[in-house]
């Protein structure tokens, strides 16, 4: 994405977002300002890519569902903002190879861990292989990061929390290997979450 691109729409997002909203944010001293890095953030609605790009530092492509990229609206702003579609349901080997280039670019990989949004309180889905696998393949390290209040967007109770980059050696993504590093994201969100919620007690998703 060129310079002038970033600069217009993290120009909007701040102005819906950061002071529409007032949004948020904790931890953007955490995130490596250089190298490849996989996000993970949780997932409660559709702000959700907006809200954690406008965050981080650096730019960072989504993978998102094949679906929001049928509706030309959805599609130009999908594509603007740098995401890249994913077919649900198998293994979609173009998004996979997609992905790996993205790192290989020394650049911003995000994934949603819970594949889709989860509307209960305080609690996370079930993950997905898509954060652990693409890690072990590249030892790329796990940023990861939550987000409070997305779902019901109140003025002053929207959050982004991102906690330090959880290190992952290259490995073969064996069942076990993914299992593993998963409940490692879960946890690092969760811990994310209850720390900052116990502070902030207006917060309840």
């Amino acid at each position: 994405m060129d310079k002038f691109s970033e600069c217009l729409w993290r120009s909007a997002f701040q102005i819906v977002y950061g002071w529409l909203y007032k949004a948020d944010v904790i931890g953007r001293e955490n995130f490596p300002k250089t190298g490849p890095v996989i996000v993970a953030p949780n997932h409660k609605s559709n702000n959700d890519p907006c809200i954690v790009g406008l965050a981080l530092p650096r730019h960072v492509s989504f993978m998102a569902k094949e679906e929001l990229f049928k509706n030309p609206i959805s599609n130009f702003f999908c594509r603007w903002l740098g995401a890249f579609p994913l077919k649900r349901g198998g293994v979609d080997k173009i998004a996979i190879r997609h992905a790996m280039g993205i790192l290989k670019d020394q650049l911003v990989l995000g994934i949603f861990p819970e594949g889709t949004r989860q509307k209960r309180d305080n609690t996370l889905g079930r993950f997905h292989d898509g954060v652990a696998s693409m890690a072990l393949r590249t030892g790329v390290p796990v940023v990861p990061v939550a987000i409070m209040g997305s779902y019901k967007m109140k003025r002053g109770q929207v959050a982004t929390i991102i906690g330090k980059p959880i290190p992952v050696a290259k490995a073969k993504p064996t069942a076990e290997a993914i299992a593993a590093l998963n409940e490692q994201v879960k946890i690092a969100l969760e811990t994310l979450m209850a720390d900052y919620r116990a502070s902030h007690p207006e917060f309840k998703r």
